[in-house]
């Protein structure tokens, strides 16, 4: 991680004076913001300016900035294109420090023109020490001091803890509308824009450093400071401010779309979900999940583990429950003996106590006992959080007493829902906030608030682990070493021997034992098997000689052969490699059409400790394979688990030498028999 310093945001969010640059009666944006900053109760000056105009929504309009009764903090910006940057060298002569530039053609998609314009204006702003919000954004909300530079309205917007930078201010303009209509408030809302000068980073920064926000929620197109971006994530996560994120980008469209959009670099996506994992981001697959996931953040309730109870009042629901946990491997805790005793006598008895658990009449029609329930749930110490049956009041009053008392009984996360969508109404907004606890909407995003809460407390409690710089010696890499360093790492090697002609490799098989694998070892060979260079199976010294001949005419210099021993086992593929944004990462997959075909592979990023790695197994869809299926025996996890941190510490000392290093296979014998990497690459710097 880095240390940087971020720019001056509190001179854009705030300003104590605006100017509405380009205020019309032909725009709607204009009104928009006027509008916003005179209901906001913005206590500062508002001035307008348009040599149009002597007067406009019943406020004196005033010709240029010179005009003004006073140099304003910060300019709003609705002009064309080519005026922008001569109102800027203008503003900074006067000395006003921001500005808010709502126009675009500066440097989206592929407009040559357009990059120069942003160029320019990045070197008004690095030359002057104006700080600016966009351009091609809808400005922002400063809920407590009034300044709402949004052009659009948002009637329900209340102070709050939740801390919003969207790069897409369409986009933040829809969703703060939903999500203040389900009692979410904010501290402070940002559209980024094309982050010519201000970026995420910065205000990300700003955030984390805010006593107001509690926590962060991101749409995320690009990172265009990705190291900088990892030591202030990291900063939240010290600080306790979980930070919530949509990433775009996970498909080549969405990719291209970001760059069209703000001219921004979208980046591996499961490098970026790695670096989440790492920094205890939780990623939101939609912007409907980001809504229940921020209400259930918001009561900064973080558990110590992902172990969740789920107690639901009805059978279908139950139902629905169980298949979306099977789908999303939600992590149900193993109720304790103590509690499935005390819950027996509470509900039916045709009713298994399990969990989920279903309580059936002695829910429906006893909300008291339905809560007691709740209560036994949440003092069991195999239960991290809960979700329970709960659904908001609209239409008519209702106690929040019952609800406030599960709250005030436990220090866990406790989470109420319901199996579908619903709207709400002032009275539902109330019953929430008296309740002291968030009520979230439908199963599945339900379900992904638990994992998400798990998946911080986990990580705030492990914290962050530190890469030590590369030190090692390049002459390690190199054979007889480089087989002594993978085995003192626990990656054994199966029995081999590398010769230079065919007739030794004719004798080495001999000894070593039939059948053998021969494979061609020659620099400009990198994929043996893609390049034909590696024959399998071969049972006597005349097919070694034979092969090996044929090998060997492949390579344009002096090529080796390299005999092994012929290892069953099931075919894993580990490698590292080291990012260009987000540093060095370990993947795993499980070979073959796993890999392939299917893309089933998890990674994190570097170092990698034993837990770890055994939860990057577990992430695989072909995982089962592992632990035995059709009659085979369980391999040698273990032994993986720990050939898997071997490689992330050897990539890690040596990745100022290496760009990547790949074991596959590296074949994983049934449990008790080790590992053997059978074909080691690597790609020097």
């Amino acid at each position: 991680m880095i240390a940087f310093a971020r720019k001056p945001v509190e001179n854009l969010l705030a300003a104590k004076s605006v100017a509405i640059v380009g205020a019309s009666q032909k725009g709607a944006w204009p009104l928009g913001i006027y509008r916003n900053l005179k209901g906001a109760k913005f206590p500062g000056g508002v001035y307008l300016i348009n040599p149009n105009y002597n007067e406009l929504f019943g406020d004196k309009c005033y010709p240029n900035l010179a005009a003004l009764p006073e140099v304003p903090d910060e300019l709003l910006i609705l002009i064309p294109t080519r005026a922008v940057l001569g109102v800027l060298e203008e503003a900074t002569k006067l000395g006003t420090k921001a500005a808010t530039i709502y126009t675009a053609g500066f440097g989206e998609g592929d407009d040559v023109q357009g990059k120069e314009r942003a160029q320019a204006m990045k070197d008004l702003c690095e030359r002057t020490g104006m700080v600016i919000c966009g351009p091609n954004c809808m400005g922002s909300y400063s809920v407590g001091e009034g300044l709402w530079t949004f052009p659009t309205v948002t009637p329900l917007l209340k102070k709050g803890p939740v801390g919003l930078i969207f790069q897409s201010g369409g986009s933040l303009g829809n969703w703060i509308k939903g999500a203040t209509e389900r009692g979410i408030g904010f501290s402070y809302a940002i559209s980024s824009g094309n982050e010519v000068s201000l970026d995420l980073v910065d205000y990300l920064s700003f955030l984390v450093d805010d006593p107001d926000t509690k926590v962060i929620t991101l749409m995320v197109e690009g990172i265009r400071r990705p190291s900088e971006f990892m030591t202030v994530a990291e900063q939240a996560l010290s600080n306790g401010k979980p930070i919530l994120a949509v990433k775009l980008g996970r498909s080549e469209m969405g990719k291209r779309q970001a760059i069209s959009h703000t001219g921004s670099l979208a980046g591996a996506d499961e490098v970026f979900d790695a670096m989440s994992k790492r920094l205890g981001i939780i990623r939101c697959p939609t912007l409907e999940d980001m809504t229940e996931m921020t209400l259930a953040f918001m009561p900064g309730r973080f558990p110590k583990g992902s172990r969740a109870a789920i107690v639901v009042n009805s059978g279908g629901m139950k139902g629905l429950i169980c298949d979306h946990c099977d789908e999303l491997s939600t992590n149900l805790a193993q109720l304790g003996d103590k509690t499935k005793e005390a819950v027996r006598p509470l509900i039916p008895p045709e009713l298994a106590v399990e969990n989920p658990l279903e309580c059936g009449v002695a829910g429906f029609g006893d909300e008291a006992g339905f809560i007691n329930i709740v209560k036994l749930h949440a003092e069991d110490p195999g239960v991290d959080l809960l979700a329970i049956h709960g659904e908001l009041p609209r239409g008519q009053k209702r106690s929040a007493e019952l609800f406030k008392s599960v709250t005030a009984a436990t220090d866990k996360p406790v989470l109420a829902f319901g199996r579908s969508t619903y709207s709400c109404l002032d009275e539902s907004r109330a019953f929430q906030e008296e309740a002291g606890m968030p009520f979230l909407q439908a199963i599945k995003p339900t379900l992904r608030a638990l994992a998400g809460l798990g998946l911080y407390g986990e990580r705030k409690l492990r914290g962050v682990p530190k890469l030590a710089p590369a030190s090692s010696d390049a002459s390690e890499l190199a054979g007889e070493n480089l087989n002594n360093l993978l085995q003192s790492r626990d990656i054994d090697l199966p029995k081999q021997a590398l010769v230079g002609t065919a007739a030794d490799a004719a004798a080495k098989a001999k000894e070593l034992g039939f059948p053998v694998a021969v494979k061609l070892i020659a620099a400009e060979v990198v994929h043996k098997t893609e390049s034909g260079a590696v024959v399998l199976g071969l049972k006597s010294a005349e097919e070694v000689q034979a092969e090996g001949q044929k090998l060997l005419t492949k390579t344009l210099g002096r090529g080796h052969l390299l005999i092994q021993e012929m290892v069953q086992g099931t075919e894993v593929l580990i490698g590292a490699r080291t990012d260009p944004q987000y540093g060095p990462f370990l993947m795993v997959g499980l070979g073959g059409i796993f890999v392939e075909v299917l893309k089933d592979v998890s990674i994190r990023l570097l170092p990698v400790d034993e837990r770890e790695a055994r939860e990057m197994l577990k992430e695989l869809r072909g995982y089962k394979v592992l632990e035995g299926v059709r009659g085979q025996k369980p391999r040698d996890v273990d032994a993986l688990v720990k050939a898997m941190v071997g490689l992330s510490d050897i990539f890690a000392a040596h990745r100022n030498h290496l760009s990547d290093m790949e074991i596959n296979p590296i074949l994983v014998r049934a449990q008790g028999g080790g590992v053997a990497a059978v074909d080691v690459r690597l790609v020097r710097r």
